[in-house]
């Protein structure tokens, strides 16, 4: 404060809001944005999944930029301007959420502790961003197509033609790895980003059978490769799926797509919504992580159903 005056005026403005308990003890009044961080994440991610953390710790990379600052100092202006940046930096929509959802549970977190009297997280204005990617899905003559190139030979076609047939994220595919594949129940096995989705029980549907076969045939310690080896999902969207996708006529098409198209035609040939689930990975009260003899049948049955 720059008087005497104004000084006494805060201090008792401050004695008056901590024996109403609206303010800090005077020993917690330096806690910073950081240590904030440190207390809540620590009880955080005992409890979080692996996904949610490393989603987490990417955002405070961007709003640490306020990590020394003591969190009562931290107003509207700070806050917004984490987000602004963001936009400024071209972030998607999804960066911009997640990095709102940490500020606003470190504000709670302190304000629930009394380290702060008021949720400036809360007067946070969002931008107008797009979604990052066009979603979409194929039709049946664009698989059909898919498939015409497969037998032709034409680079991941035949990649995404399994992908459409077995509803994978791009990730989860090129990860399958030999032991992934049961050549007597005729099984892929693989997933990952929920409890839900991980060891997925995938029948194989026969039009998807001989490009299985011809990749376990080649012995490799992925099922899918390049010139032998594995493939990162950064490399097969821009050398191979991009190119892929011009040839179809759908540039703006991603990799996801294919497990849209996966869901469109099982709901198109009627299949039942609990076996999509299973065979997509999403969580559901009713489904289980072990999957029985007459469970892999339903979902044979539910792949036999695509055409």
């Amino acid at each position: 404060h720059t008087t005497q005056k104004e000084a006494w005026a805060a201090l008792e403005a401050y004695q008056a809001q901590l024996a109403a308990g609206g303010a800090p003890a005077p020993e917690d009044i330096g806690v910073t944005l950081a240590q904030v961080y440190d207390l809540w994440s620590a009880r955080k991610y005992a409890k979080a999944g692996k996904a949610s953390i490393v989603s987490y710790r990417a955002s405070w990379r961007r709003v640490s930029r306020f990590g020394s600052t003591p969190v009562r100092n931290i107003g509207i202006d700070q806050w917004q301007s984490i987000i602004d940046i963001d936009e400024q930096n071209g972030a998607s929509k999804s960066t911009v959420n997640n990095d709102l959802t940490l500020m606003r549970a470190l504000s709670m977190y302190a304000l629930e502790r009394d380290w702060i009297s008021k949720d400036y997280t809360q007067f946070v204005k969002l931008p107008e961003i797009g979604a990052k990617y066009e979603k979409g899905a194929f039709t049946r003559i664009e698989v059909e197509k898919l498939s015409r190139m497969a037998v032709d030979g034409i680079p991941g076609a035949d990649a995404a033609l399994v992908l459409c047939y077995t509803g994978f994220r791009i990730n989860e595919f090129l990860t399958l790895t030999r032991f992934s594949y049961d050549d007597k129940a005729h099984t892929l096995t693989g997933g990952s980003k929920t409890a839900a989705g991980k060891n997925r029980v995938v029948p194989i549907h026969p039009k998807i059978q001989p490009y299985i076969d011809k990749w376990i045939a080649e012995g490799h310690d992925t099922i899918y490769t390049c010139k032998g080896k594995a493939v990162s999902s950064a490399a097969f969207r821009k050398t191979i799926f991009a190119p892929l996708m011009e040839k179809l006529e759908k540039p703006a098409a991603t990799p996801h797509w294919c497990r849209h198209t996966f869901a469109s035609m099982l709901h198109a040939a009627g299949a039942d919504e609990l076996n999509i689930k299973r065979l997509m990975g999403h969580a559901d009260e009713n489904v289980t992580e072990h999957y029985t003899h007459t469970d892999l049948d339903a979902l044979t049955k539910t792949i036999l159903m695509i055409a």
